[in-house]
């Protein structure tokens, strides 16, 4: 992945970068504020990063582009608020959630990593991706990942387990087996308490009797409690394969609209019965486009075709976990002939004066499955993987501190962890140093394919001698960096970095503070967005 240009405005200011090279590149001014952040924070966002921005920086009001090279293929980006374009060739793809734009991404540009998260192996938000490479200026947080949404740092080190080749183990990051073997004891015995307490009213006392012998077997309840999971399970899978069956239905009738309004622009003209324009507006939440260019509504059925397509792999993909579940179900109910189980499952409403008690009970023993789920899970993993994550963590921690070592020989930081304690605190340039040592440390286990980007490094009064030998490893790693800088008077005075030869220096000092966004590159940042097949 390598950075090629970055812009960002609107009809009326803008800001344009396409110096970066795919080296070392140090951006530095001789003061804060010249919109280093804004630009840095612009790369990410443009491709789905959730940024945390500059006070008082009017998000809204602007669009974010960006030109990428993944594996030598250009991609060309733009997002407004929540919406995403991405050009490729001749082909654009719309995105109206950054959902959607993730599955994409992980379908056609960089496969993500899934990890296993609320009981299910799940694809990785791009945020969380991102903090593998990225790190902004704002809301540092060594104890944590720092943009968490969904995600916390458990996350984090399965998704680096995922890079890895580990397998991993389904559990809460808080629990450890003696928690958990706890909690299974105290499940059961609650479990034994209750159904000491269940009752059957004598309505109709023929069948109430013939499920009370039953219902109190070990092996009836755990067939009903089967057929609950399985039964919200396939409720819940059809809610989600409706709403996207819903959203292909949408695109379809979408994709009827604009050929229809093809056929009516060769027949003859459509115009506004008000004004008498002929340009047509087909607009989604963030982006308006002009339908009476035949181009840009091509342009438009093409995109359309293709979240049409994705969203039949969807639905295809929930039609078969749902039949799944539905083999699972008919299987107990074939094994389990007992004329006793029918009958109870046909009259249960008959013969329940209240359901409090087996309600209760039922939520138990969802919560004993689930803990035992995860005890077992864990003594698999135990057999499996244990030894081979405890061995990649610690050459992670080892290569953590070897380039902490590197950087500042007699620093007395011990490191333990990808992340600090919640009550550590650093002082002075130590938080600097720790992120440092970290990001450049995945990056040399990991050997990823993404860029360096890391906004105000030298953060925390970093000295000379320790920026000059961070710099050095930047170089070393031999791969696109991007570092943002902001240099007392007296370094900006000396040419500061001058003295490396491999480094790509771009200087911000010029800019107006707190104004990037300039009217006089307005022409350009247009011309630039008429590639995509919007009106702004």
């Amino acid at each position: 992945m390598i950075i090629k240009e970055v812009a960002i405005g609107n009809s009326s200011e803008a800001f344009i970068e396409k110096r970066f090279q795919n080296k070392t590149n140090i951006i530095f001014s001789d003061d804060n504020n010249k919109g280093k952040t804004l630009l840095m924070q612009s790369i990410v966002y443009s491709i789905g990063y959730d940024s945390i921005w500059p006070v008082g920086f009017n998000l809204k009001s602007y669009y974010f582009y960006s030109k990428i090279s993944f594996k030598n293929i250009d991609y060309e980006f733009l997002r407004h608020g929540n919406s995403i374009i991405v050009s490729q060739g001749e082909q654009f793809y719309l995105f109206n959630s950054i959902t959607e734009f993730k599955y994409f991404f992980s379908k056609e540009i960089f496969e993500l990593p899934k990890i296993p998260k609320d009981g299910e192996i799940k694809t990785v938000d791009l945020s969380l991706l991102y903090e593998i490479f990225f790190l902004g200026q704002d809301k540092r947080n060594t104890s944590n990942i720092i943009v968490k949404g969904n995600n916390n740092k458990v996350d984090f080190i399965n998704m680096l387990y995922y890079f890895l080749g580990i397998s991993m183990v389904i559990a809460d990051g808080d629990l450890n087996i003696s928690d958990l073997k706890q909690q299974k004891n105290e499940l059961e015995n609650k479990i034994k308490i209750e159904k000491k307490k269940i009752s059957i009213l004598k309505k109709n006392p023929q069948i109430a009797n013939y499920v009370s012998s039953v219902a109190n077997t070990e092996n009836f309840e755990i067939i009903k409690m089967r057929l609950n999971v399985i039964h919200n399970s396939i409720t819940e899978l059809s809610k989600q394969r409706n709403r996207e069956e819903n959203r292909r239905t949408k695109l379809i009738y979408l994709k009827s609209e604009l050929n229809s309004l093809n056929r009516s622009l060769k027949e003859g003209k459509v115009k506004c019965a008000d004004c008498n324009s002929t340009n047509i507006i087909f607009s989604n939440v963030d982006f308006e486009f002009d339908v009476s260019n035949k181009y840009v509504r091509d342009s438009i059925i093409s995109s359309i075709d293709e979240n049409i397509k994705l969203k039949e792999e969807i639905v295809l993909e929930f039609d078969s976990l749902i039949e799944k579940e539905q083999k699972e179900l008919k299987k107990i109910l074939n094994t389990s002939s007992s004329p006793d189980l029918r009958n109870y499952i046909l009259f249960e409403d008959e013969i329940r004066d209240s359901n409090e008690i087996d309600e209760l009970v039922s939520q138990l023993k969802l919560q004993l499955i689930e803990v035992e789920n995860k005890i077992k899970a864990i003594n698999q993993g135990i057999e499996i993987n244990t030894d081979l994550q405890k061995k990649s963590f610690e050459n992670i921690v080892n290569e953590i501190t070897r380039l902490y070592k590197t950087i500042d020989p007699k620093g007395t930081l011990e490191i333990n962890s990808l992340f600090t304690k919640a009550n550590e605190t650093f002082s002075g340039s130590e938080e600097q140093e720790f992120y440092f040592s970290k990001i450049v440390a995945l990056n040399n286990l990991l050997n990823h394919e993404f860029p360096i980007i890391i906004d105000s490094f030298r953060e925390g009064e970093l000295s000379t001698s320790k920026e000059e030998k961070m710099i050095t490893e930047f170089i070393k790693l031999d791969k696109q960096v991007i570092l943002t800088s902001t240099l007392k008077r007296e370094e900006y005075s000396a040419d500061k970095y001058e003295n490396f030869s491999n480094i790509n220096i771009i200087d911000y000092s010029s800019f107006q503070d707190s104004k990037l966004l300039q009217e006089e590159n307005t022409s350009e940042f247009l011309e630039i967005i008429g590639k995509f097949p919007i009106t702004i």
